[in-house]
């Protein structure tokens, strides 16, 4: 039998937070993450680098069409903003691999946002991503406005690298 949406979900979840594990980020999964709680303000995962917070919603779809509630994008940036954390979104796309979204580059809808095509193709692959946080220089600080912790721009960052 094949796996449910929501089992492909929580098991992209738990791969994501192997693969910032393995590269140096201490990571959380969010104990109701999945759980369709209305009251409970977690993101899937939490994951922290010497002092940087990123908060992730974590998406699997086998098509980038994806589109996020206002409620749900309100919890992210509720928790993101008591923790100090920058809001993100994770979109697992099978035989293509991981991207990192940040919230202000998804498309606004009534209902919410929508990630598609167009903002995946300027989304950081997720080693990207990586790279940006862990391989910070003094040059990514000045690029950033001398902002610490801020994610450099996708046009800065190699993205034809694939997790």
């Amino acid at each position: 039998m094949a796996p449910t949406p929501r089992r492909r979900g929580f098991g992209a979840e738990r791969e994501l937070a192997r693969l910032l594990w393995r590269h140096g980020f201490a990571v959380v999964r969010g104990p109701a993450s999945g759980a369709r709680t209305k009251h409970v303000i977690y993101p899937d995962l939490v994951a922290l680098y010497k002092g940087h917070i990123y908060v992730f919603e974590v998406k699997y779809r086998s098509s980038p069409s994806i589109y996020i509630s206002s409620e749900q994008v309100g919890r992210l940036r509720e928790f993101a903003e008591r923790a100090g954390a920058e809001p993100l979104i994770a979109v697992k796309i099978p035989r293509r691999g991981w991207y990192v979204v940040r919230l202000s580059e998804a498309k606004r809808t009534r209902n919410g946002i929508k990630i598609d095509e167009d903002v995946i193709s300027t989304a950081l692959t997720l080693e990207a991503f990586v790279r940006s946080v862990v391989n910070e220089k003094l040059e990514s600080y000045i690029e950033a406005g001398g902002q610490p912790g801020k994610l450099s721009s996708p046009k800065d960052c190699e993205t034809s690298g694939r997790e």
